[in-house]
């Protein structure tokens, strides 16, 4: 039953995706790309020109889209060696091109807080962790706390989800951060593109 839809639907949209990689490899604008909406049965063909992608403010008057990355790569004299939080908030700053005026207010990695300036700016301990281990305690303690509200409820098990959690984590070659800055004269805050940090700078 397959096969009549290999050779006319599927067959159409791999052609018309083919076609748009094509544009795509050439470095055409984006108004020479095409939507498609295809009915075979009825017949009915239609093309529109995609729309390019919202812009979000940003400090300075920057704006970035959602495809946007800002990205932080690990020593490469030593690859091996993990990023500390020091480090990486360094890094952030030299590649946005922060000034004097503003400063990286808080890191969050999913739905896990692993950095606050109002609460860890002047701990020097934490400011010498690496990232990965701080992205790793927060994952855990964050099952550690649900692990005690379902065991005062029900006195259920402790989840496995913080174990699976570190472990893909392990195996990424980069991890993706929501990073926010704070202008220090306005105390307006902007979130940043996604900062990705590599694998080279986050320990093996």
């Amino acid at each position: 039953r397959i096969v009549p839809a290999m050779i006319t639907t599927t067959g159409l949209v791999s052609a018309l995706s083919c076609l748009e990689l094509v544009k795509l490899l050439k470095g055409l604008p984006l108004t020479s790309h095409r939507n498609a909406f295809v009915n075979l049965a009825l017949p009915f063909f239609a093309f529109t020109a995609p729309l390019p992608p919202e812009e979000i403010s940003g400090m300075d008057g920057k704006t970035h889209t959602i495809w946007d990355r800002v990205v932080i790569k690990g020593s490469s004299k030593n690859p091996g060696q993990e990023m500390t939080l020091s480090r990486f908030l360094k890094k952030v700053q030299q590649s946005v091109k922060l000034g004097d005026n503003a400063e990286v207010s808080s890191i969050s990695y999913g739905p896990y807080m692993v950095y606050a300036n109002f609460l860890h700016s002047d701990d020097e301990e934490l400011l010498s962790t690496s990232v990965l281990d701080m992205v790793k305690e927060a994952i855990t303690s964050e099952d550690d706390d649900d692990f005690v509200e379902s065991e005062e409820r029900k006195g259920a098990s402790q989840p496995e989800d913080s174990g699976v959690a570190v472990a893909k984590l392990g195996q990424k070659k980069y991890i993706d951060l929501s990073v926010t800055v704070e202008d220090l004269e306005t105390g307006e805050e902007f979130e940043l593109p996604p900062v990705r940090l590599m694998k080279g700078g986050i320990g093996r």
